[in-house]
């Protein structure tokens, strides 16, 4: 089994949690998320810093489209199964299984709010989803 992902799918899929990020955080859920960080918009600017909120959350999306390409040929290979509906089901369970588990300590143990985590977690699930499906048909 010698696989290697398509590099501009991948690339293309890591632009999309920046996309979605920027409709959830902003038009979308952007006031109701700031009443939950409690921070006020002159707050969030004065601590801004594009290399820290952009670039290395970039960089960390490569590196998730990179390893869900990797999970997604696995999928194929173990169940004969791809397409966007397949990879947004491989990427359901990457959500479920590592990225949900591993954020519960914020709520459980760094005191983040219910309401902070599972808008959190929609948003990922929702760059997840999004990736799977173009690494589902793009490969």
């Amino acid at each position: 089994m010698d696989y290697s992902p398509n590099l501009l799918a991948v690339l293309v899929a890591s632009l999309l949690p920046q996309i979605i990020g920027f409709l959830w955080y902003g038009p979308l859920f952007g006031s109701l998320w700031m009443q939950l960080v409690e921070k006020t918009e002159e707050e969030l600017r004065a601590g801004f810093n594009p290399w820290k909120n952009f670039g290395v959350t970039w960089v960390l999306s490569v590196v998730a489209a990179f390893v869900l390409a990797h999970v997604l040929n696995m999928w194929e290979e173990a169940f004969a199964a791809t397409g966007w509906a397949y990879g947004m089901q491989g990427a359901f369970w990457m959500w479920i299984g590592f990225v949900v588990f591993a954020s519960w300590q914020e709520v459980a143990f760094e005191g983040k709010s219910l309401m902070n985590w599972g808008l959190n977690m929609a948003y990922n699930l929702a760059a997840l989803l999004a990736m799977g499906a173009l690494l589902g048909v793009w490969r």
